[in-house]
């Protein structure tokens, strides 16, 4: 299991994306943010445009892409049991931003969180369908990886590589 940081601490653990005027710094996204595949076919949730990767922190990718793998094998690396699951529909991942709501950044800002199957899965829904799948929830949970569907306000879609 991985030792992530708290999330008052993932600016001395991923470094500080801003950059000038409260922008995304684009040299320290240039040197941190890369692209991890998944070994299935995946779809932006909103409009199911084909997507080649998800774009997370370097420092995230062995973990993210050992998530991915266990969820393949556990799905029998069947593209049918990935779409019943939702693990198809891609909500995002790095994007500077502030948190829904908030004045603080993100964790998607640093690169270290995905959301995926938004619909069956929203921000608020006290029932998110992950809940459900035992398979998608021990695979991040090995890693260390939160899941939003079990803070307070839930986010069911919502997984980062950062200890609330």
């Amino acid at each position: 299991m991985n030792n992530w940081p708290h999330q008052s601490d993932v600016d001395e653990f991923y470094g500080d994306p801003r950059g000038a005027n409260g922008e995304a710094s684009k040299k320290w996204e240039s040197q941190n943010i890369i692209r991890v595949p998944a070994p299935w076919k995946l779809v932006t949730a909103w409009d199911y445009t084909p997507v080649s990767g998800i774009r997370i922190h370097r420092k995230c990718e062995q973990s993210l892409s050992k998530i991915l793998s266990t969820i393949w094998a556990a799905s029998g690396r069947s593209e049918e049991k990935i779409k019943e699951w939702g693990m198809h529909l891609y909500a995002g991942a790095y994007n500077f931003r502030l948190m829904r709501g908030g004045t603080s950044l993100s964790m998607h800002s640093w690169g270290c969180a995905v959301d995926f199957d938004s619909a069956r899965n929203a921000f608020g829904d006290t029932t998110p369908n992950f809940a459900t799948i035992p398979a998608v929830l021990d695979a991040f949970a090995a890693e260390g990886w939160t899941w939003g569907g079990k803070w307070k306000k839930p986010d069911g879609m919502h997984w980062q590589a950062a200890n609330v």
